[in-house]
């Protein structure tokens, strides 16, 4: 008989990371917050990875080999090579399925308010990422760029951070941003989407603090009562009140025309960034939702803040062509921006207590994609633990016609208060195409080329003819089928919603020649729109799978 068995360890492990390719409500929050460390030390070792996280990374490349960031760690710990790691988490994405999990990896309320400051306050991606939780959102991706910078940093500093967090940006013009989809260790912070195809929503927090202006103390006293004059007997005394010098006095970020320029910049160059390569395998279809900053107070912003958006700043004015862009506004079916900010218990050490509301609308929009479709509107969907909106907002202000006959509300995503509460009011993008501004319907054109995408990746090596054209076009009927079934189409039968060709009507004899075969889709959807017609094409040297070639749009009369 042989003796006991010595020597043996069971560990748990964590299944992989897996997200379905076609799910619409993944989320990337890209900023600067601190690493979380072993009992609260300042310079001590960072909290141990979940393994499963630690895998991801290790699989990806992130810790080890060509593409290991700096201040990467030892890819395990201890002798059975099976223990998580303790890993830096710079400028790498870390999936992130709850809370619990990211408040475990990182700092969200250690942002010193001055330089060698004891004093702490929140973050804004830490606020961000834990109001999409609050709100419905179930996973995201974190890329943590860097420590924050104090909140009292001067503006040369924040507007340097930009940089950090989209690659290319400068200062003084529009840049392009830097990033190749083929070489992995060009990916730093927005450059990272070219890896991760199953996001939808892309959100920077600490974009409109990084364009601020110079911070100027909050008035935070309160008028002193008075009572009648009255004799009393002589006390000793007393010292007055030290000023308070706290995040209360600080304000929320706030621009003026320089400041609102230099985030215009960068929303910009991000969204040229995703116009670019949104026909591309390596960056499915994704929306950035970005906060409109705070105007400074007693400034034409805070007067009027569509028209001065329409002013010659011309952050709204319609571009003449894709390269006049960058320069002529912000006019992208692939933006939308959030409006106003948000008073919360989750800001409570923040500036002015008040929070950014783009993690909000992306929370919001994420459960909106998990409990009834993301090519429904979110407008009107429950929101909680929201105490008041800043500025807030007139009647006459956010439904007065101004742009194109467009008013604030058909062009910011707004909150608003309802008889149900604060709510969204509008779900839209920055597009002027009445077609694409009702952000649903962009989100539904995301889905349908998500799942083509996939569908084509099945084909892309099968030889051109009938047999191919015709399992190509089962196939994206069937997609289009179960989107009708889903309600996401209007039509009283599926060939009033929706039409699928794939033959010699949409396919030529040169494309023929060049290995290409064409695909078109026309659908309704449930919105006034009259028709919306997708083209897709597959390549036979392309890796890429079934793209689109033309997405044409029309309104209805």
């Amino acid at each position: 008989m042989t003796g006991p068995i010595t020597g043996l360890r069971f560990t748990t492990q964590s299944p992989p990371i897996k997200v379905d390719p076609n799910r619409s409500d993944v989320a990337c929050f890209i900023g600067f917050i601190g690493r979380r460390r072993m009992n609260g030390q300042v310079n001590g070792q960072p909290t141990v990875v979940p393994s499963a996280i630690a895998q991801y990374l290790l699989q990806q490349g992130w810790q080890t080999g060509s593409y290991a960031r700096s201040g990467a760690i030892n890819e395990f710990d201890g002798e059975s090579g099976s223990e998580p790691a303790q890993f830096s988490l710079l400028d790498v994405p870390v999936p992130i399925d709850s809370w619990a999990v990211f408040n475990q990896l990182f700092t969200p309320n250690q942002r010193p308010v001055a330089e060698n400051s004891l004093r702490l306050g929140s973050t804004y991606l830490g606020t961000a990422v834990r109001a999409f939780f609050m709100q419905g959102g179930r996973r995201c991706y974190v890329v943590r760029m860097g420590d924050p910078l104090p909140m009292t940093a001067d503006r040369d500093q924040r507007l340097a951070s930009v940089a950090t967090l989209i690659p290319g940006y400068q200062v003084d013009q529009p840049g392009t941003l830097a990033g190749n989809p083929n070489d992995r260790a060009t990916w730093h912070g927005v450059g990272h989407l070219l890896g991760l195809s199953e996001i939808s929503f892309l959100c920077l927090p600490d974009l409109s603090d990084a364009v601020a202006d110079v911070p100027n103390p909050v008035e935070t006293t309160r008028p002193v009562a008075t009572f009648p004059e009255r004799f009393v007997a002589c006390s000793a005394p007393q010292a007055s009140l030290a000023p308070d010098f706290g995040i209360r006095a600080l304000p929320a970020p706030r621009c003026d025309q320089s400041g609102y320029q230099a985030w215009a910049r960068a929303v910009n160059l991000i969204a040229n960034f995703l116009e670019q390569h949104r026909s591309q395998a390596a960056l499915r279809p994704v929306q950035l939702i970005a906060a409109v900053p705070l105007p400074q107070p007693e400034t034409p912003a805070a007067a009027d803040l569509l028209k001065f958006l329409e002013s010659p700043a011309a952050l709204f004015a319609l571009a003449r062509s894709p390269e006049d862009r960058s320069q002529a506004g912000i006019v992208s079916r692939l933006v939308q921006l959030a409006y106003p900010w948000v008073r919360s218990p989750n800001a409570l050490t923040l500036p002015e207590q008040l929070e950014s509301p783009d993690g909000l609308l992306i929370g919001l929009l994420a459960r909106n994609a998990l409990t009834q479709g993301t090519y429904r509107s979110a407008a009107t969907l429950p929101l909680g633990s929201i105490v008041e909106l800043v500025p807030a907002l007139a009647r006459s202000q956010i439904y007065q016609p101004s742009l194109q006959n467009k008013s604030l509300i058909e062009r910011l995503s707004l909150f608003g208060p309802t008889p149900n509460g604060i709510q969204l009011l509008s779900d839209v993008t920055t597009s002027l195409d009445e077609a694409v501004r009702p952000a649903s319907v962009h989100r539904l054109i995301g889905v349908i080329l998500r799942a083509a995408n996939r569908l084509g990746e099945a084909l892309v090596f099968e030889a051109s003819g009938e047999i191919l054209w015709s399992r190509l076009q089962e196939s994206l009927r069937g997609l289009m089928q179960s989107l009708f079934d889903a309600g996401a189409f209007r039509g009283r039968s599926p060939n009033e919603a929706f039409s699928v060709r794939c033959d010699r009507t949409t396919i030529s004899q040169a494309d023929i020649d060049n290995g290409r075969v064409i695909a078109r889709i026309e659908f309704s959807p449930a919105l006034p729109i009259e028709r919306i017609t997708v083209t897709l094409t597959l390549n036979d040297n392309s890796a890429s799978a079934l793209l689109p070639a033309l997405i044409t749009l029309r309104e209805a009369a």
